[in-house]
């Protein structure tokens, strides 16, 4: 294929503008998505606030289909809180570029985490377990919500003193160590979450996606094929897997990723798009020009629909 048109479509998963002047944060980029729980219900009033390189953006709500989006980004790397009632924030970033859309975001919440409603009537536990643990949970819960990992995670780790191993509170620690960027400490968090409750396919889930985080791609890909297709219903978690590949050159697991996304939503528009990416890097030019055709017939005017055509043209 003509390789200036690889390079532009390709330019959706790479920086491609110089980031915004530090007074201005305002631009023409686009962002859209929705936000969604662990079960990939809608969170509605949600609020995204966005921050340029420290400085205040925009701060956007979603509707009650959990959506949203907002015009008006400068170039740059956005960070983002994304917060609702009952669930714990999430910090993530994103890339933004004038000149390219990326595809709608689709951003998971986890619940806040609470003592298990039996953890009182637990054989061998004291009667009033709940009880003390209730405070340190809501206090963890609090300071999380201020960025204070260091302090939630001392919260939560004296209600698992009380209930050692419990595997929500485990997931609540793993999230401390998330926000302040130690993966490592995070991974093993949700490891031994997992050996309590190995059925347990959020905390699978999101052990790959960490895994894939820190560069340990053939960890992350194991992780995600120990999934059932049955239990994973959100197709972004194989869209998100997939990305990951792409960027690290992996076309094959990257099209492996992208093809499960297929199966789980038919109609997921992106997920024909981007599965026709890794076939052309796979040098698989029917399957692309299948695919790219396909994600044209579902979503003729959607963010990628110039870059298909392009690459539909450069197909021989």
């Amino acid at each position: 294929m003509n390789r200036s048109v690889a390079c532009a479509a390709l330019a959706v998963l790479a920086a491609v503008a110089a980031p915004a002047g530090a007074q201005d944060w305002k631009g023409k980029a686009r962002l859209d998505g929705k936000v969604v729980n662990e079960k990939g219900e809608p969170i509605a009033k949600a609020q995204l606030v966005f921050r340029l390189k420290g400085k205040d953006g925009p701060t956007v709500e979603t509707d009650a289909k959990g959506r949203f989006a907002y015009y008006g980004f400068a170039n740059g790397d956005w960070d983002m809180d994304v917060s609702a009632p009952g669930y714990v924030t999430r910090k993530t970033s994103v890339h933004l570029s004038e000149l390219t859309r990326i595809p709608p975001m689709e951003i998971k919440l986890e619940p806040a985490p609470v003592a298990p409603p039996s953890m009182a009537e637990a054989p061998g536990t004291p009667r009033d377990v709940k009880a003390e643990i209730v405070p340190m949970i809501e206090k963890g819960n609090a300071l999380l919500e201020e960025k204070n990992y260091a302090g939630a995670r001392g919260e939560y780790e004296k209600a698992l003193a009380l209930v050692p191993d419990n595997p929500i509170i485990l997931r609540a620690i793993a999230r401390t160590y998330y926000g302040e960027k130690k993966l490592d400490q995070a991974v093993a968090a949700l490891k031994k979450a997992g050996e309590q409750d190995p059925s347990d396919t959020d905390t699978t889930l999101l052990l790959a996606n960490l895994e894939l985080e820190r560069g340990n791609v053939e960890e992350g890909k194991a992780l995600l094929e120990k999934v059932p297709a049955e239990k994973v219903k959100d197709p972004g978690v194989f869209l998100n897997a997939g990305i990951v590949f792409l960027n690290k050159k992996n076309p094959a697991g990257a099209w492996e990723q992208f093809d499960r996304a297929v199966k789980i939503k038919p109609d997921e528009a992106d997920a024909y798009f981007y599965r026709g990416l890794a076939a052309l890097q796979l040098k698989k030019s029917a399957e692309a020009k299948a695919d790219l055709q396909k994600y044209l017939q579902l979503d003729p005017n959607g963010s990628q629909a110039g870059d298909a055509r392009e690459l539909l043209k450069s197909i021989k």
